[in-house]
């Protein structure tokens, strides 16, 4: 728990979360396929709305002098937090060729936040911010032979903070939302392959992404995470899918990702955190990432399979001072499948991490204690059976 000490801060917010977040949204579009030859046109807007209700409290009463830990205490922090957004936008589809397309697109993203403070003991932290970009997109394909599509892809990206992001300030000194924290931009390229033949069907890509201020770790104490922009990071890489069906029923589905995520500037110090150095490993992302499945599957009956997974390591911090070590694991499963005119039913039985492995399922990106590392259940199984009828 989070100690008595660390709440005597007049701007902390307890050791008590409690929050109600209600969200609401629409998506209204038009699509006309007659206005030119050969062209589709998609017009439409976006409408979202988000309101959360936070209140803090502290996680002790004082019992005859002493702190008595687990209860929700004193309220330490009370606000109303919303958002909006009304994103319209434009798509086209352009088959200027047999075998040539462009698809196009263009986006006007606009974002509102407002923070109003009901607990003044510590200051009003009430405030507003709000962010907008316009977002163009465009991708080219071009239909080699009947089973096989070559395409290269343009777009700009936009990421806005979350509540979840902007709820703690990266200085502890201070209290409120944290309204500094900048939104992130991103240039990301792509060009591929795909491909239904003979030997299975299959895709082949390639990517790079330069972002500006990207939103990263700032650090997470006592379970609370926070974060800063970082002024640029790179990733780039590689995916590559197959899947086929090599006889009767029995198929097999195979996915290779690599992805080198890194800090492309120096990322200044910021309080007890240290200097990231350009070149360093964006912590919390695995570099490389495989899984192959075989499995037997008929559209009823019994069937099974066999899934392996194997994931690199991945690195816990900025400086890259250690990391969670790299793991393969496997899972197996079977079942029954039934199904007669509108009902359908399945059983079902796996064991997972089924050589009962141990290793890091997850980690706490720079964890202020140095707790980095959640471990992954051992060998588990789960059992059910559901039935399903069509109306």
């Amino acid at each position: 728990s989070i100690p008595r000490s660390a709440q005597l801060n007049p701007n902390h917010a307890g050791g008590v979360i409690d929050f109600e977040r209600n969200y609401y949204g629409a998506d209204f579009r038009w699509t006309g396929k007659e206005l030119l030859p050969n062209t589709r046109f998609s017009i439409g807007v976006a409408v979202d709305k988000m309101d959360e209700d936070r209140q803090g409290y502290e996680n002790f009463n004082i019992v005859s002098g002493e702190p008595s830990y687990g209860v929700k205490g004193t309220l330490r922090r009370d606000e109303d937090n919303s958002l909006w957004n009304i994103d319209p936008y434009l798509q086209a589809s352009w088959q200027f060729l047999p075998t040539w397309r462009l698809d196009t697109g263009v986006r006007y993203s606009n974002v509102h936040y407002k923070s109003k403070d009901h607990y003044l003991s510590n200051g009003n932290d009430s405030d507003k911010t709000e962010y907008d970009k316009i977002l163009p997109s465009a991708a080219l394909s071009w239909q080699i032979l009947p089973e096989l599509l070559a395409y290269v892809s343009y777009a700009k990206g936009f990421e806005t903070p979350t509540f979840t992001e902007m709820a703690y300030q990266a200085d502890s000194s201070k209290s409120g939302f944290n309204f500094d924290l900048k939104p992130s931009t991103s240039d990301n390229y792509e060009l591929g392959l795909k491909s239904q033949n003979q030997l299975g069907d299959f895709t082949v890509a390639v990517f790079q992404s330069k972002t500006q201020n990207d939103i990263v770790s700032a650090g997470s104490s006592n379970g609370r995470s926070t974060f800063r922009n970082a002024d640029r990071t790179l990733r780039k890489g590689a995916e590559f899918t197959w899947n086929k069906q090599v006889w009767k029923d029995l198929t097999v589905n195979a996915s290779y990702a690599y992805l080198d995520a890194t800090f492309d500037s120096n990322v200044p110090a910021l309080g007890k955190i240290a200097e990231i150095p350009k070149g360093n490993a964006i912590p919390g992302i695995a570099k490389n990432q495989a899984f192959i499945g075989l499995a037997w599957k008929p559209d009823q009956g019994f069937y099974a399979g066999l899934d392996t997974q194997y994931m690199d390591k991945i690195y816990v911090d900025d400086s890259n001072s250690d990391a969670a070590a790299s793991y393969t694991i496997a899972s197996i499963y079977t079942g029954y499948a039934w199904k007669h005119a509108d009902w359908g039913f399945n059983s079902f039985a796996r064991v997972d991490n089924l050589f009962d492995k141990n290793y890091a399922g997850s980690v706490i990106v720079n964890d202020g204690n140095s707790r980095f590392f959640e471990p992954a259940d051992g060998r588990n199984w789960s059992a059910g059976i559901s039935v399903s009828k069509q109306f």
